[in-house]
């Protein structure tokens, strides 16, 4: 039995070719009847690939005239294990970026999170665990959503501040923490949720890449944060 190829297939053939010089600036992307024969599929599928792609700001369309390479997308290179913070690694490599809290709650079902702060039933019960939500900008276009769980142990005014906190580094450094470090690094490669879509302003399937770690106070031994970084692929690529 064929098997039609997706658009997301397209999707993934044509991000691979526009990074690889298959494409110059400006240059007109082939029909959707051609496409379509070049991947033996429907010009359905091709044409929600080049909306995808549109969205993404890989083409741009012109009434009557078809669509357009919007030029190679160059990517902001991190390191791995890097001990710079976001705001120092764009300060750094010279790149206008903002940061907005978009979003502060206690985990009122905490038991899995406190198991990340080693936390017992007892502590659990007697502990606040509240969830930060910050999303990046680079040049005011959303690139990074970094996700933190902070105990109330490490942060006893946590409740009446979070809600305005833009740099948690800075927070950190304000509760009187002045040595810490993030540990137990994880990476990975996902796909966007709905919730990370309508925050990065996505519609339809894109993959992300994912950053997870500890905070650790290197004084006392405690877990201060436990993240998870969520990185546009399209924006960011990580080195060792």
């Amino acid at each position: 039995m064929k098997t039609t190829i997706t658009w997301k297939t397209i999707v993934d053939t044509l991000i691979q070719e526009f990074e690889h010089d298959g494409y110059k600036k400006g240059e007109k992307m082939p029909s959707e009847s051609k496409m379509a024969s070049r991947f033996d599929t429907t010009r359905a599928e091709v044409r929600q690939a080049y909306l995808h792609l549109q969205e993404a700001g890989y083409i741009y369309s012109q009434q009557g005239y078809g669509s357009f390479f919007s030029g190679k997308k160059e990517k902001i290179r991190l390191v791995l294990n890097d001990s710079q913070n976001f705001t120092e690694k764009m300060d750094t490599l010279g790149i206008h970026y903002r940061t907005e809290n978009v979003g502060f709650e206690l985990i009122k079902d905490n038991m899995i999170v406190s198991e990340m702060f080693e936390l017992s039933e007892e502590e659990a019960d007697f502990h606040d665990i509240y969830k930060l939500t910050l999303l990046r900008f680079v040049d005011d276009e959303p690139v990074a959503i970094r996700v933190s769980y902070l105990p109330d142990y490490a942060f006893p005014d946590l409740s009446q501040h979070g809600s305005s906190i833009t740099s948690l580094r800075d927070y950190m450094h304000e509760c009187g923490y002045n040595d810490f470090t993030d540990e137990n690094y994880e990476f990975s490669v996902s796909a966007l949720d709905k919730k990370e879509r309508a925050l990065f302003d996505i519609k339809g399937f894109a993959s992300c890449l994912v950053m997870s770690s500890k905070c650790v106070d290197q004084a006392t031994g405690r877990v201060l944060e436990v993240a998870r970084t969520i990185y546009r692929s399209d924006k960011f690529v990580f080195t060792l």
